[in-house]
């Protein structure tokens, strides 16, 4: 799509949300992109990416918010249509986007992200995945436990539900109805 009819479709928006996210390539340049999401009129949810740019200024507070507002007159979008902007939690974009009197949303992505970041530094966490890593380790290495473990799941006719590969090449017997 060329800019014009882009344009032409995200100005019939009655109102509009959009992701601005700061980002770095694989050889570190900084970039920052900003996308928009709105309802045409046929109900139909629309997704355009406005903006993918060259950001080697400061990432200060004050810079972002201005590359922001500049990004929506260039495409000619009124502040005032705007419902909220996501974006990360970074300070940086925080004060970006209260600088604009913007709402803003945090992205669950990058939320998600922290959260397990910060669970798997929990000790208890550690411990659970150490020893997890102990019995993948056990039944992987060992040919004769992972015969005895093929053979106990026949036994109890239990699905087996880690995956490991059985003499056959198969993964092994897989439960009856009812039965796990």
């Amino acid at each position: 799509m060329c800019k014009e009819s882009v344009q032409q479709e995200i100005l019939s928006a009655k109102y509009f949300a959009t992701i601005s996210d700061l980002w770095s390539s694989r050889t570190s340049e900084p970039y920052i992109s900003l996308t928009i999401y709105f309802i045409d009129n046929e109900w139909g949810l629309k997704t355009r990416c406005l903006e993918t740019a060259y950001f080697l200024e400061d990432h200060t507070g004050e810079v972002i918010a201005e590359g922001l507002k500049e990004a929506l007159l260039s495409w000619s979008l009124i502040e005032d249509k705007m419902v909220c902007i996501t974006t990360d939690s970074r300070a940086n974009v925080v004060k970006a986007t209260s600088l604009n009197n913007w709402t803003r949303l945090q992205c669950f992505g990058h939320r998600l992200h922290s959260a397990i970041g910060a669970a798997g530094k929990d000790k208890r966490v550690k411990r659970a995945v150490g020893v997890c890593k102990k019995v993948v380790s056990t039944f992987s290495y060992s040919w004769k436990k992972k015969s005895a473990l093929s053979k106990a799941q026949e036994r109890h006719r239990v699905t087996n539900q880690v995956g490991l590969k059985t003499k056959d090449g198969g993964k092994g017997p897989r439960a009856t109805k009812g039965h796990h």
